[in-house]
């Protein structure tokens, strides 16, 4: 069942059945109110009857002519029926319907008694007189008030279907109108195909559900376009990144098998395809990195890491490459030393800041690269300054986006994704980079990360 009929059919289900109690209520409501009404008009029916029977030597012939005409007006099938205190027919003397002794002597008891027997209504009073104590039970059967009943429940009865037609139109109209959304954000969806990833879904209010569901099916077009465009990236750089060094490897091996050489010149062919090799790997592993899923990156296990010891780490690294300069700084270390420990991945944290690390080395050109921590409130900062070539203004807002390489940066050996894997891994993280630089000038960048231990 469509989704639409289905809350046509909640909606005209509920509404009908509250509009269902409701008339159940009038109606009992109304019957019990009908069934007092009648109750009280026999009551003064006995009244009446003691006033004609009972005082009339006590009051006035014009008074008396009064209650006769108002008893001259009879109830249907009424009957009235006297008794004296030897539970004996007084004044009224028909047969054709008594009392038992137990309902006389039930009315002496409780002066007043109302009851129903099948159609009829009973009333029954104790009244004294001068003339003795009696007994007054008076029986009618209320056909106008049955009749009003029956009445209204004819008109609930078309009343119900005509409100139930008219909630099944307002609810399949209710049901269509509120779902025109969806309808609208499902003809957009079939019109988007891998090829048009760039299209996007009309959120017209983002505030109710259907908006916050298609802005967040937005949000999944959106990665998935950037998923595609990194894949037809990666596709198209992969073959042209491995194919240096592997053209360079071949080259090497093809010049010394295409003739005897020394062992010395072996050494050097061996030395030249071991430096291709390890460009290779790196290349490899890089490419690797960028391909895995974020979410199994953001899945890797955390440890508490000290932080300041981190760096001395990555010092060592970098101690073992020659014509390289990294100076840690360490100026501003907080007294409490549980601020240095931050929970994190620490196998990726560490290629994060050593790929930001390297790359300020390659563009420095031998000049020292330095890297310090201070701490915030709430953050620990590591800065990497270098002396490099700088990024210009137009080039600075790229340098993070996957296989960027600017201009001048194009005579140096690089692939264009260390800074896009540094960023990636930080935001997993937790974290944030910024990056500040001026040509020629050199740059820092920061890496941001909470302290979340």
């Amino acid at each position: 069942m469509q989704i639409r009929n289905k809350l046509t059919l909640y909606f005209t289900v509920t509404s009908s059945l509250l509009m269902l109690l409701i008339m159940i209520f009038i109606y009992l409501l109304f019957s019990n109110i009908t069934k007092n009404d009648f109750y009280q008009a026999l009551h003064d029916r006995t009244e009446v009857a003691a006033g004609v029977y009972l005082e009339a030597d006590e009051i006035s012939e014009s008074a008396l002519k009064k209650i006769k005409e108002k008893y001259l007006v009879s109830l249907p099938h009424e009957v009235i029926r006297m008794y004296d205190s030897t539970d004996k027919l007084s004044f009224i003397n028909e047969n054709n319907q008594n009392w038992s002794k137990q309902i006389i002597d039930d009315v002496r008891a409780k002066k007043y008694i109302a009851y129903q027997e099948n159609d009829k209504q009973i009333v029954g009073i104790d009244y004294d007189d001068n003339q003795g104590n009696f007994v007054i039970l008076a029986s009618a059967v209320d056909i106008y008030g049955q009749q009003k009943k029956k009445n209204l429940l004819q008109i609930m009865a078309v009343l119900f279907g005509v409100q139930l037609l008219v909630q099944l139109i307002a609810g399949k109209w209710f049901a269509g109108n509120a779902l025109d959304p969806i309808q609208k954000v499902n003809t957009q969806v079939q019109k988007i195909s891998a090829t048009d990833l760039h299209l996007r879904v009309d959120t017209d209010n983002e505030k109710d559900e259907i908006g916050i569901l298609a802005a967040n099916f937005n949000g999944l077009l959106e990665r998935l376009e950037k998923s595609f465009d990194l894949q037809k990236m990666f596709v198209a750089n992969v073959s042209h990144e491995l194919k240096t060094p592997i053209t360079n490897i071949i080259g090497e091996v093809e010049v010394a098998v295409s003739k005897d050489r020394t062992t010395a010149e072996y050494k050097n062919t061996l030395q030249s395809v071991l430096v291709e090799a390890d460009r290779l790997n790196d290349i490899i592993r890089n490419f690797l990195l960028l391909a895995n899923n974020e979410n199994d990156i953001g899945r890797q296990q955390t440890e508490l890491v000290r932080f300041d010891e981190l760096l001395w780490e990555i010092k060592e690294i970098f101690n073992r490459e020659p014509k390289t300069i990294l100076d840690i700084q360490m100026a501003e270390l907080p007294e409490d030393e549980t601020r240095l420990n931050v929970k994190t991945n620490k196998t990726l944290l560490t290629l994060a800041i050593t790929n930001i690390i390297q790359n300020g080395i390659k563009f420095s050109s031998g000049k020292p690269v330095v890297c310090s921590m201070h701490f915030t409130a709430n953050d620990i900062i590591i800065s990497i300054t270098d002396k490099g070539i700088g990024i210009d203004a137009e080039t600075l807002p790229h340098i993070f986006e996957p296989f960027y390489r600017s201009i001048n940066a194009n005579t140096y050996q690089g692939h264009g994704i260390g800074l896009y894997i540094a960023k990636k891994i930080i935001e997993l993280l937790g974290g944030n980079i910024t990056v500040q630089s001026q040509p020629t000038a050199g740059s820092t960048f920061n890496i941001i990360l909470p302290q979340n231990t």
